[in-house]
């Protein structure tokens, strides 16, 4: 005989589908920094159509009501602006931004002036989202204050991934628009948040956070948190309204589990699609022979292959110490220099260098090297130079002289 659920059991359920749905309202909102005293829906709207914007570097020009990105300036770059009235940044917190056909290859960055400081232009990281309108809360940004009296988008390469002079491919800016805050803008803030789509990026093995690679915006929950937060209430609830006590609780947890790992991992499949995109952008028409030596430091790799052939004819165990403008540019520098016996100029390998260490500084701000002395980190060195040129020395020690 088949169980027929009672009116009892029914309501049980239906409650304890509403307090979950009311406590990861409640959870969302939280998230998102929703102002419990702001309107639903946005009462001030500034629309800015594409065809409004202007390009400073680059070259556009407008079709309708949007504007055709078509060439980026010398540096690899563009810049795409509009004159605003004197609008107070605290009553338009909220933007939405469109791009059609914009590249995987570049980063896209939000520009901006005020009245306060004519002569600064802010800059902001902006969120790229394929084939959709973007939304983005200015107001969790310190920088956005004051009056606003210019406005712009900025693309560039992404860096450490592609080379600069291939990062460029025409798009489409189709419009933004700034709103005053409300309910729904910052929702569509945290989900545009959660729907970014990043490429692989070169981070440090010490970076821990977000302020370590660069990037120091202040950022929403991340999905897995609030996916991991919203399984307390399932137990809380399952055990107060469903009475459900050891397995049955337990069966209940591990369904909800599954079903959130499910949604982290479509989450993760999904950028994993677009990362393997972005390679296929970059290296996809190279053949395979020659991507190695496709690399988004060109200038850098050069170097390195000059180093190496002009220490050739040393033995193998020759140390050589590299001192560089950046860490970044020392670390590859070390990369593309492989096999030589290499590290960085600095702390304890200064200390422990001796006659026959090979010292290179690359674009280098140190004093030079005069009447054979070389100074750095504290140390006095005698040394032969092997090459001088503007933007590279190599230097044998010969002595340390403390």
């Amino acid at each position: 005989m088949r169980h027929v659920p009672s009116a009892a059991g029914i309501s049980v359920v239906a409650a304890f589908g509403a307090a979950l749905a009311l406590s990861w309202l409640v959870l969302l909102l939280w998230a998102a920094r929703v102002d419990a005293g702001s309107p639903l829906v946005a009462t001030t709207e500034l629309s800015l159509p594409g065809s409004r914007f202007h390009a400073v570097f680059g070259s556009a020009n407008p079709e309708a009501q949007r504007l055709r990105v078509d060439a980026a300036a010398a540096d690899f770059s563009a810049l795409q602006s509009t004159a605003l009235a004197n609008i107070a940044a605290g009553d338009f917190p909220i933007l939405r931004y469109r791009f059609d056909e914009f590249p995987r290859t570049l980063e896209l960055s939000l520009v901006f002036r005020t009245a306060e400081a004519p002569d600064d232009v802010q800059s902001i990281s902006l969120p790229r989202i394929d084939r959709r309108e973007a939304v983005f809360d200015l107001s969790q940004i310190p920088s956005w204050k004051g009056t606003i009296t210019e406005l712009g988008f900025a693309e560039f390469p992404t860096a450490q991934l592609v080379p600069p002079v291939e990062g460029f491919r025409p798009f489409v800016l189709v419009g933004a628009q700034l709103e005053s805050l409300s309910w729904r803008g910052r929702l569509e803030a945290l989900i545009s948040a959660w729907h970014e789509r990043r490429p692989w990026q070169l981070i440090s093995v010490s970076a821990v956070g977000p302020a370590e690679t660069g990037d120091s915006s202040p950022h929403s929950p991340r999905l897995p948190l609030m996916l991991a937060l919203g399984l307390l209430p399932i137990g809380i609830f399952g055990w107060a309204i469903l009475r459900l006590r050891g397995k049955a609780l337990r069966r209940l947890l591990f369904v909800g589990t599954a079903c959130a790992w499910i949604v982290c991992d479509l989450a993760w499949q999904r950028d994993l699609a677009y990362k393997r995109a972005t390679d296929r952008d970059i290296w996809g028409n190279a053949p395979l022979a020659a991507r190695q030596d496709r690399v988004p430091d060109a200038e850098l790799r050069d170097v390195a292959l000059h180093i190496r052939s002009t220490l050739a004819g040393m033995p193998s165990s020759t140390r050589v110490l590299v001192g560089a403008p950046t860490p970044y540019a020392a670390l590859r520098l070390i990369y593309h220099a492989a096999p030589l016996n290499i590290g960085v100029l600095a702390g304890a390998d200064v200390e422990r260098a001796a006659a026959g260490t090979i010292v290179v500084r690359y674009a280098d701000d140190q004093d030079e090297v005069k009447n054979g002395v070389l100074q750095f980190g504290g140390m006095t060195m005698r040394v032969r130079t092997i090459e001088q040129r503007p933007d590279l020395g190599v230097y044998a020690i010969t002595a340390v002289l403390r």
